[in-house]
């Protein structure tokens, strides 16, 4: 759902300083309330927690299109939870946490303007692989 104005605030899982709340969910015309934690500095971003503040980087991945630039605290407790669908150790991993930081190292170097897909993809490896450390 993109509300006009709410879709510019951005996402931190760990250090959000604002929060969404839903003002009568049961209503068709429902109110979206944007309320700040704790005092914002003009000129600052906006950031919330999507989703329900307890979401992975892949359930952010599927359910929103993002990956955070930053580490998610949840990824570390989702493994050391572990279930089905998580992975249990990286043995079955083609590369090592150094061969992607070096290969995000390259990629990084080449000016691109934009950060490209598969820098976004390696970021994401390496901050999973760094969630086992």
């Amino acid at each position: 759902v993109l509300v006009p104005l709410l879709d510019m605030a951005n996402h931190h899982s760990a250090q959000p300083n604002a929060k969404l709340t839903l003002i009568d969910p049961e209503k068709d015309e429902a109110f979206f309330a944007l309320t700040s934690l704790r005092p914002i500095k003009e000129g600052k971003e906006i950031l919330i927690g999507y989703g329900s503040g307890v979401d992975s980087s892949v359930e952010l991945l599927l359910n929103h299109g993002f990956v955070p630039s930053h580490s998610n605290p949840i990824d570390r407790y989702m493994l050391e939870k572990g279930g089905e669908d998580c992975i249990e150790s990286l043995d079955g991993w083609t590369t090592t946490r150094e061969e992607d930081k070096s290969l995000l190292s390259m990629l990084s170097s080449e000016d691109q303007g934009d950060t490209s897909t598969l820098e976004k993809i390696m970021s994401f490896r390496i901050r999973l692989k760094e969630s086992y450390a």
